[in-house]
């Protein structure tokens, strides 16, 4: 049998002011220190322990906390073991925290009860809450340092590391996919939406392995590259200063345009769906190009799917297909007022429907989710409040 160069290897462990030890599976210590310090002067880690047997990372912070993040093996990336996947919209997250933190801004005790559940579950191992890139930047725009910071610290408990595969890289493999199938006969295969791979909510960037160090071995290249990608994001939420967030220029305004148009211009039930598709395709136009790109399709063929195959093709994609029905419902219902968040809640949301056991979230955007579902067929779990998602366990 190989060994592995993790076999003889027990903690390895990097502290704030630079000391360093590896502590062997036979009691051994080996130490070091470098000569300057570890982390960033606003960061809240003080020490970061990789434990390779486990697969974990314990990150401690400045007031005493510990995280526990499960960590991929090479040959697994995606280790859910059955256990169901629950996305939470950010006020949920929200109700945890308070509920760890200040559990008097819980006003219902059925919530704070749920809550609590969901807490029990989520440390247990027995479900995983995966985070997001909107997590990630929901919170980190957070202006004010303790509520930041606990909020942070619970999302990074309870996800331990899970994450759900960035909205775009999915919506891109969904329409190569759909490309793929109707013009070369064959199937793609899909990425884990739900998984501890290195960087998934940031998936269209870089992961390539060719930062690390070279002369290691390639298991602990990975090592590192998933170690230095999760506490990269760990150490970004929990840091002391806080990242302004800017929405996407002018999506507001455009999509403000075209609902005030259809109300203005009233027509029938499939005038105004042919009037929504066009929106919806219109502002899928770039990742449509990408797909048939990559997907290697002519212009013919990419224009005759446009016009004769798109919609029966889009309504089959799990999360894209969702995003068309939420964006029809929302551009058809009169007065409605869009919001700079409404793009990020739409991308987000459709995408965990369309990936995730279970979706819960705030209760325009969950009833627009199931009146979607309800038209293509689907069955999703989508849930209000966390009572309602607890009394389906």
């Amino acid at each position: 049998m190989s060994r592995s160069f993790f076999d003889r290897i027990s903690v390895m462990r990097i502290d704030r002011d630079g000391a360093m030890s590896i502590v062997f599976v036979d009691g051994r210590v080996v130490s070091a220190s470098s000569t300057r310090e570890i982390f960033d002067r606003t960061s809240a880690i003080t020490s970061s322990a990789y434990h390779p047997h486990s697969h974990q990372l314990h990150l401690q912070t400045k007031r005493g906390h510990n995280i526990v993040i499960e960590l991929p093996e090479p040959a697994e990336l995606a280790p859910l073991d059955d256990r169901p996947t629950i996305y939470l919209d950010q006020n949920h997250w929200s109700t945890l925290t308070n509920t760890i933190h200040e559990p008097h801004r819980v006003p219902s005790e059925q919530e704070r009860a749920a809550a609590q559940h969901i807490i029990t579950l989520a440390t247990e191992r027995r479900i995983v809450l995966p985070m997001s890139s909107a997590h990630m930047s929901e919170t980190c725009k957070q202006v004010d340092v303790e509520q930041r910071y606990r909020r942070a610290l619970t999302i990074l408990r309870l996800s331990a590391g899970w994450q759900l595969r960035d909205p775009l890289a999915l919506r891109r493999f969904e329409l190569r996919q759909a490309l793929t199938v109707r013009f070369h006969a064959r199937c793609l295969i899909p990425p884990a939406a739900v998984t501890l791979e290195p960087n998934a909510i940031h998936d269209g960037r870089d992961k390539s392995l060719d930062e690390v160090a070279s002369d290691l071995p390639a298991e602990a290249r990975s090592a590192v590259h998933a170690i230095r990608c999760i506490g990269g994001i760990a150490d970004t939420m929990l840091d002391d200063d806080h990242v302004p967030h800017d929405p996407v220029p002018g999506w507001t305004v455009g999509f403000q345009q075209f609902t005030d148009f259809l109300q203005d211009n009233p027509s029938g039930k499939e005038l105004k769906r042919r009037r929504t598709r066009a929106k919806f395709m219109a502002d899928s136009g770039n990742e449509i190009a990408l797909a048939a790109s990559m997907s290697g399709i002519t212009t013919d063929d990419l224009s005759n799917w446009f016009f004769n195959d798109s919609e029966e093709d889009v309504s089959r994609m799990p999360s894209l297909g969702l995003f068309r029905e939420v964006l029809h419902e929302k551009l058809a219902k009169n007065g409605l007022r869009w919001e700079h968040n409404d793009l990020t809640d739409m991308m987000y949301l459709t995408t965990a429907a369309g990936y995730c056991d279970h979706v819960v979230g705030e209760r325009s955007h969950a009833s627009h989710l199931t009146n979607s579902a309800r038209r293509l067929g689907r069955t999703v779990r989508i849930h209000r409040n966390l009572q309602g998602l607890v009394d389906e366990f």
